[in-house]
């Protein structure tokens, strides 16, 4: 009985000293583990800098030297307490297991990357489809507003084109190789006046190229009245009814309906067969600013033109100005 007892407790005594130096030298390969991969990233940074920084190297090689000693002492006191084996073994584990997790953390970080990446390029893609769709709805905004407002501008010019003295009447509007608009009128008076405008509406030049009396007759007949009734054609191609007195002095002066549109006929270039009037006198500089059409006018009319309001550009007097004076 008492060798039974005897040998429960020896078997009881070797059991706790083989856990008590299995845990010490667990924890021995532990801290041996952990100093040696300490020592090892030490000697990766030191392998790194460059020989210019001797200093550094210097501190470096000073902490892995102290790492090795640490390391010695702990294999000196493995051999001592006889747990070599296992200390080994539990340095080689923390080893393994931390090159393990730098593993997995350089593998989740890649991955982070990579996500990271892929968001960014999905993000980039969307701010440039909606940048796309913001320039195509800003080019459409600024396309409209330019074709309204030049519609606004070509309107506004047509209109001012358009406002003729009164009793002046429109025989023809065409467009010159630059752009400009070449009205021909004709007046209470019979002059006919071609009159260039620009873009914008603005006055260019005027004259007075001739007069109904000039036109070929297309038609003649005497009414009851005994006055002449004449229907004359400009170049143009309009048709003119005058009523002429017995003295040959315009009566009256009129544009039938023209079944069929006027057609565009070319301006005539310098040198053209077509009569035009010579100014009576050159402008000096006290004199008014006026057309040499609206001269002709002035003097037809008696008109004094240094009490004429100009509505041309710079205030420059022109045929209708003279006119609406006459007219009071």
């Amino acid at each position: 009985m008492a060798e039974g007892i005897q040998n429960l407790t020896q078997q009881i005594h070797e059991q706790t000293l083989k856990s008590a130096q299995d845990f010490y030298g667990n924890s021995l390969g532990d801290l041996l583990g952990q100093v040696q991969n300490d020592r090892s990233q030490l000697q990766e940074l030191l392998e790194q800098l460059p020989e210019s920084q001797e200093e550094a190297r210097e501190q470096l090689e000073e902490l892995v030297a102290s790492y090795e000693a640490i390391e010695n002492s702990l294999e000196e006191v493995a051999q001592q307490q006889g747990v070599e084996e296992a200390v080994n073994q539990a340095a080689q584990q923390t080893q393994e297991t931390a090159g393990e997790a730098a593993e997995q953390a350089q593998d989740v970080a890649g991955q982070a990357t990579e996500e990271a990446q892929e968001t960014a390029g999905e993000v980039a893609e969307q701010a440039q489809d909606a940048a796309g769709e913001a320039t195509q709805q800003a080019q459409g905004l600024v396309d409209q507003q330019v074709t309204e407002q030049a519609g606004d501008a070509v309107g506004e010019a047509t209109q001012a084109a358009q406002e003729l003295a009164p009793g002046t009447q429109l025989l023809s509007e065409t467009t010159n190789e630059a752009g400009q608009t070449v009205q021909r009128t004709v007046d209470e008076s019979g002059d006919i006046v071609e009159t260039t405008l620009d873009e914008s509406g603005n006055l260019v030049d005027e004259d007075i190229v001739g007069t109904v009396n000039e036109l070929p007759s297309e038609e003649e007949h005497t009414n009851e009245e005994g006055q002449t009734v004449r229907t004359v054609k400009e170049e143009s191609g309009a048709l003119i009814h005058i009523k002429l007195g017995p003295d040959g002095n315009i009566l009256d002066l009129a544009l039938p309906p023209q079944k069929e549109e006027v057609k565009e006929e070319e301006v005539l270039e310098e040198g053209s067969s077509e009569t035009h009037y010579e100014s009576h006198s050159e402008t000096a500089e006290e004199e008014p600013d006026a057309t040499d059409a609206a001269r002709q006018k002035a003097e037809q009319l008696g008109v004094d033109l240094s009490e004429v309001n100009g509505s041309g550009a710079g205030g420059r007097i022109t045929v209708k100005d003279v006119v609406q004076a006459a007219q009071g």
